[in-house]
């Protein structure tokens, strides 16, 4: 089984994002302390990218258990936005696995389509905001540093509004159909 195969269980799967967002939570608390502005700049970029990452799939699953949107598996995958046929982006996304997370799409019939737009949207917000927790702590390290990380940050939801609408997350939520129950 390829990487971009490799099916983990709901609990596997959960446990890696919480992993990684406590990962990420710790490398932010030592930025501060990390010695060096390259070394505190680089424990940054490592929880901002934790934050970003982890949070997404994880938001899929806490809010989906919520609103009653049931989950098979979590799996490594390609991104959707190789469908973009961006030239740099897709080539590289093809390349990287991401996390991604199997809606059991039998439980959809049984939950409004709020609630299911709700648990598609839910990734794109958590992994376009989640980031910010970064900012107050690079603006502390050095002013430089925040401007960065707040560009990187822009970057990303930018980046997110505009693509996820067109083929990710917030482009699943806009085409949920209402269901009668």
């Amino acid at each position: 089984m390829s990487l971009h195969h490799r099916r983990l269980s709901l609990a596997q799967g959960a446990s890696l994002c919480l992993f990684g967002i406590l990962f990420g939570l710790a490398f932010l608390s030592l930025a501060p302390r990390a010695g060096s502005l390259v070394a505190s700049f680089l424990f940054l970029l490592v929880a901002w990218f934790c934050l970003w990452f982890f949070s997404h799939d994880l938001a899929h699953h806490v809010v989906g258990r919520i609103v009653g949107v049931g989950f098979r598996y979590y799996f490594l995958g390609r991104p959707a936005i190789t469908k973009l046929k961006l030239p740099v982006v897709s080539e590289l996304s093809r390349k990287v696995p991401v996390l991604g997370l199997k809606v059991d799409s039998s439980t959809l019939e049984s939950v409004s389509a709020t609630r299911v737009r709700a648990m598609y949207a839910s990734g794109a917000v958590f992994s376009m905001f989640l980031p910010l927790l970064v900012l107050p702590t690079s603006y502390m390290v050095n002013s430089i540093v925040g401007v960065l990380l707040t560009l990187l940050s822009l970057a990303n939801i930018l980046f997110t509004v505009y693509f996820s609408r067109r083929v990710g997350d917030l482009y699943r939520a806009r085409m949920v159909r209402s269901v009668s129950l």
